[in-house]
């Protein structure tokens, strides 16, 4: 069996697929997560990458390093640190490095150290897929990485171990994995539009006699992903003034706990039709717990949505083609699993089939374990038997038995695997025992079915000040549902498993 390797890195996440006989599969990691944030934090005595750091940045902000690859394809003028990171890179005989403090010494990291790191983790996962020792690898870059940036990418890939094959820019990645240089009936030109943390990059790829082309691409930093996080950033800190007079913002580490939970705010709106938000203790000892709807959030923002459109806009301009001879549109990166940001491309390109059976930050990946299983010479297969994905059958509710709780955790369809994070209010008194309620139904419903509860679990030890359960929900890939419910205050902690069943 001829296995390969893909993994697409940006500047704020990562990810890895595996191409086993011509069908590619992206990869978990050991948190179940199949996307991986590019962070690495230096500690005293250990390196943290991925989702462990960035969880830790909070405690940690001045020795975790986040964007690396943007600062790496930036010069000195032009590598400003941007507001909401603490480890600012700097340039010493024009190498990208570091200073963190390790235990009572100052390190300086160069920024390949750093990507040697992210490429060690992802080469955990891929060991995993394959009993070979050599991993031959194809790595997907953004459009904007300047060459000195792939060559560092390239030496922090071999130096993780990966046998690196090729590089390829994020456009060629997106055509591949759709498996589009397989038609050679008609020429096709194709829009790529890639909506990244950092950056957004419209690109305009031509596909004559199975070979491919970038005829243009268009990067712009004005807004991106994390423009969209600021905003929401913003209106909590503003309902949040409205209610207890105080500025979450005065602090570095508030406004990082907003940001946090404003960043899984928005990812859980690009599945969800609504969302909670809880943040223990975010200003001055005060809880902030509020409830976001996808329109709302919407509507918040839209102005920066439109904007997203811009460098695609412009990409087919320079390329002296008119909307109507666009025939494919292809969307990558996290930010473009926004059901508006998707409707506002469909519309822009409505003669344009619109490509989307990949989920965006998988894609790029997708591509280049294609890419890779092309160079080993491997037969390839339609891209479509590798997308198909089981979901659940019903909606999956929770909620308090005796008050008003009662939110949608995943909607009928969600794909495994999936997380999902509830703050539920408790009821006043909190009763004795106090029932925590997980069910499956069409519709939410205060009583549902005895045969449709998955799961009771009845809580004696909550205390007269607890007022929020925060209940996190991890669907798995085999269809088990993983559930954690805290309350810090009465130092409850407890897990259960829902089997695999019905859902």
């Amino acid at each position: 069996m001829s296995v390969s390797f893909g993994i697409y890195l940006g500047s704020s996440s990562c990810c890895i697929a595996v191409n086993k006989d011509g069908k590619f599969e992206v990869v978990a990691n050991a948190s179940g997560d199949r996307v991986t944030p590019a962070v690495v934090a230096f500690h005293e005595m250990e390196v943290v990458t991925g989702l462990a750091a960035k969880q830790g940045i909070i405690r940690h902000a001045a020795n975790t390093i986040q964007n690396v690859l943007r600062s790496v394809s930036c010069s000195e003028d032009e590598g400003a640190c941007q507001a909401n990171i603490s480890c600012c890179p700097k340039w010493e005989n024009d190498q990208v490095c570091y200073s963190v403090q390790r235990g009572e010494k100052n390190a300086t990291i160069t920024a390949e150290e750093v990507l040697t790191n992210i490429f060690t983790l992802l080469k955990g996962i891929a060991i995993n897929q394959t009993s070979e020792s050599e991993l031959p690898l194809v790595v997907s870059v953004p459009a904007w990485a300047s060459e000195a940036a792939v060559d560092v990418v390239r030496k922090a890939a071999k130096k993780a171990a990966f046998n690196v094959m090729s590089t390829i820019s994020q456009p060629v990645a997106a055509v591949l994995a759709y498996g589009l240089v397989n038609d050679n009936k008609k020429n096709l030109q194709v829009v790529v539009l890639h909506c990244g943390g950092t950056t957004i990059v419209g690109s305009v790829v031509e596909i004559a006699g199975g070979l491919v082309s970038v005829k243009e691409s268009i990067t712009s930093s004005s807004v991106a992903g994390d423009s969209l996080t600021d905003l929401l950033v913003q209106h909590f800190a503003k309902e949040f003034y409205a209610k207890y007079k105080g500025d979450p913002l005065e602090s570095k580490r508030s406004k990082r706990k907003l940001y946090n939970a404003a960043e899984n705010c928005k990812h859980v709106l690009s599945t969800m039709g609504t969302a909670q938000v809880y943040v223990e203790s975010l200003w001055e000892g005060v809880d902030f717990s509020t409830t976001l709807s996808r329109a709302r959030f919407e509507g918040i923002v839209s102005s920066a949505l439109s904007s997203f459109l811009q460098p695609v806009r412009e990409a087919v301009q320079r390329c002296g083609l008119t909307v109507d001879k666009i025939q494919k549109v292809i969307l990558s990166g996290g930010s473009a699993k926004i059901p508006k940001l998707q409707q506002l491309v469909s519309d822009a390109f409505p003669q344009a089939d619109f490509l989307c059976s990949i989920l965006p930050d998988e894609v790029l990946a997708a591509g280049a374990s294609t890419e890779a299983a092309l160079l080993l010479g491997q037969p390839m297969h339609s891209p479509l038997a590798s997308t198909t994905v089981p979901a659940l059958a019903s909606s999956i509710f929770c909620m308090i038995a005796g008050s008003e709780s009662n939110e949608c955790v995943f909607s009928r369809g969600t794909p495994t695997h999936a997380r999902h994070s509830l703050s539920l209010a408790l009821p006043c008194p909190v009763p004795s025992p106090c029932s925590v309620i997980v069910y499956e139904e069409e519709t939410l419903t205060q009583t549902p079915a005895e045969n449709a509860v998955l799961a009771q679990v009845d809580v004696t030890t909550f205390i007269e000040s607890s007022k929020f359960v925060k209940m996190d929900f991890h669907l798995k890939s085999d269809g088990s549902l993983h559930v954690t419910l805290q309350e810090p205050k009465a130092k409850v902690n407890q897990s259960f498993i829902i089997e695999a069943g019905r859902s």
